[in-house]
């Protein structure tokens, strides 16, 4: 009798313990909670999913610089360098210097009206033989003027009546004739005789010159 008394006891008692166990904090996974400073599976506490919290990735990184650290968040690369800026252009080149001014006043070209013309060009008399630009070349005769040699050197006389003219440079400082070598005089050297008639010309009346 004893015997079934206890048994029965035990049956009755084993629902009760059972029910407590289930009741026990921390038994049924839906009730636990994480006890503090205790990593669950999925990461830490304050990046869930990363796996190390940022004290754990901090101390990583400080050890292992410009490394990846497992399971720690990636920070962003370091902006690419900027190229140097481009030098500055070169300042342009200074303006060149202005031709030397005829000595004295030119004067102005003879009275036109005739159909003779008398033309020619001062020059330097080295190579490339460059022209010598304003400089004062005069005539006289029937009519009488000066015009000044262009770019080149070239100077024209036009619209002359026929006649007998003298044709001279006007020498600039520093400089001396080498051509004519002979001729009328003239106040640097040498010059030309010309005789012409209505409707003719005179061509390569030429002055050269050398500095000094």
């Amino acid at each position: 009798m004893n015997r079934v008394f206890v048994a029965l006891l035990a049956l009755v008692a084993t629902p009760v313990v059972a029910s407590v166990a289930q009741d026990r904090p921390g038994s049924d996974p839906r009730t636990l909670k994480p006890v503090s400073g205790v990593r669950g599976a999925s990461g830490s506490l304050d990046n869930p999913g990363l796996g190390h919290d940022a004290e754990h990735c901090a101390m990583r990184a400080e050890l292992h610089p410009g490394k990846v650290i497992n399971k720690c968040p990636v920070a962003d690369p370091p902006p690419p360098p900027q190229p140097p800026p481009p030098p500055p252009p070169p300042p342009p080149p200074p303006p060149p210097p202005p031709p030397p001014a005829p000595s004295g006043t030119c004067g102005s070209a003879p009275a036109g009206g005739g159909t003779v013309s008398i033309d020619g060009q001062v020059y330097v008399d080295a190579s490339p033989w460059p022209g010598l630009t304003d400089w004062c070349v005069q005539l006289s005769g029937p009519v009488s003027g000066a015009v000044a040699t262009d770019g080149s050197g070239n100077y024209h006389f036009t619209g002359l009546p026929a006649g007998t003219y003298t044709v001279c440079e006007v020498l600039q400082a520093n400089w001396h004739q080498t051509f004519p070598a002979d001729g009328p005089s003239c106040p640097g050297g040498f010059g030309y005789s010309i005789t012409l008639i209505d409707g003719s010309g005179a061509s390569f009346i030429d002055f050269a010159n050398l500095s000094p």
